[in-house]
């Protein structure tokens, strides 16, 4: 399984489905992953327009009621190794962790993250960001 195309479908996918609830463009909704502790565990929430509208699971990402493959055992370890990869380069608190999940485009077919300190953005990060670990 190729971790990072499983995780960008899955991102789109999680956007278009959510668009599609809300009746908007796919533009207009994002993604947001937080720190929930200092260990980061990731936190998930749904926005539209750049405005929180509720904190969603990551089976709800999928649009799952289970998740067979266990696909959120699998990604949380690098999500959160990420995150605080990010607290530390950039000494920050892990309550001022986010990353944004967002489309520019309708037609992307990928997924662009960014990573705010706080509300200040910081700079886009990458799939190899989040998964370059996985080798080592």
């Amino acid at each position: 399984m190729d971790l990072q195309k499983s995780t960008k479908g899955i991102m789109l996918s999680a956007i278009n489905n959510f668009s599609k609830e809300f009746e908007v463009e796919t533009t207009k909704t994002q993604l947001m992953i937080k720190a929930s502790d200092e260990n980061c565990t990731p936190k998930y929430q749904l926005l539209l327009n750049n405005k929180v509208v509720r904190d969603v699971t990551f089976n709800e990402i999928l649009n799952l009621k289970i998740d067979f493959l266990g696909r959120e055992i699998i990604a949380t370890p690098f999500i959160a190794s990420s995150l605080r990869k990010l607290r530390n380069e950039h000494e920050c608190g892990w309550e001022e962790i986010n990353v944004l999940i967002y489309k520019e485009k309708q037609e992307q077919d990928f997924p662009n993250m960014y990573f705010f300190k706080g509300s200040k953005p910081i700079k886009p990060i990458t799939m190899d960001y989040i998964f370059g670990d996985i080798d080592k």
